[in-house]
């Protein structure tokens, strides 16, 4: 049978007479578990494990900051790698197919056509120099090669274009007008061997593309020149490349001025 519930009342009273009639035995083993000791020693572990976790995430921290700092670095010297590897470029289309001809009334035919150079070797994006944002001397560092590998960019672009012109249409053109090979002509004769239009196109575009090559020089080797330094002091090492190009040929007005000197 069932009985029906106690009211709220008889609850309480029922609590109190149990509470009143508690032995003394029975007091201290209900706070028994909570002696000084106990607490102190409820107190050391959540300390303990409060300080396991802190030296854990300090040491998650710093294995994270460590993996950061390698991939800064290795970023940082494939800028310099990069910057060599563009000057250098420049420097060997300078060496081998234009300085020789400078001087050359007809060095719009006289410089050759190559294989087109490939114009996305060597190019650094955004993302792999981003350790450069965190800070002012940084992000003008990063500026200035942006600018400097676009005019890398399209000094390699103008050099392809000249030589596409060269081989698909004055060649051509200069075979079929019947002048010997180093024959003495006009430039009147060569206007209308070549055509108006197509001496006009590759005379521009041999200009052109000697202006690129020489403007493309002088912001690369600027930006070397400013970003060595920085990358030295931000790292605290002098672990990057090194490199000169004493010889421009004809790059800058110094080198020229040399080369004309006797």
């Amino acid at each position: 049978m069932v009985k029906p519930a106690q009211s709220a009342a008889s609850a309480i009273d029922a609590a109190n007479s149990v509470t009143s009639g508690s032995s003394p035995a029975d007091l201290v083993t209900l706070i028994k578990p909570f002696t000084a000791d106990a607490l102190a020693n409820g107190f050391a572990t959540l300390v303990g494990a409060l300080v396991g976790a802190m030296l854990a995430y300090a040491l998650q921290r710093r294995f994270q900051r460590s993996l950061e700092l390698k991939g800064e670095l290795t970023s940082a010297h494939r800028l310099m790698f990069a910057l060599l590897q563009q000057i250098n470029t420049i420097v060997l289309i300078q060496r081998d197919y234009v300085f020789g001809e400078l001087k050359n009334p007809g060095r719009f035919l006289s410089i050759p056509a190559t294989p087109a150079f490939d114009t996305g070797k060597n190019v650094l994006e955004l993302p792999e120099l981003a350790f450069l944002l965190g800070s002012k001397a940084g992000r003008a560092i990063l500026y200035d090669f942006y600018l400097a590998q676009e005019n890398y960019v399209e000094a390699l672009n103008q050099w392809n274009l000249r030589s596409a012109l060269h081989l698909e249409k004055i060649q051509p053109a200069f075979a079929a007008s019947g002048i010997p090979m180093g024959a003495t002509v006009t430039e009147a004769d060569l206007q209308r061997a070549l055509g108006a239009h197509h001496f006009g196109a590759i005379v521009n575009s041999t200009n052109n593309t000697i202006d690129s090559l020489k403007r493309a020089f002088e912001r690369l080797a600027a930006v070397k020149k400013q970003a060595r330094p920085y990358l030295v002091k931000r790292f605290d090492t002098d672990d990057f490349t090194e490199f000169d190009f004493p010889d421009t040929y004809g790059l800058t007005d110094a080198g020229a001025a040399a080369k004309a000197t006797p």
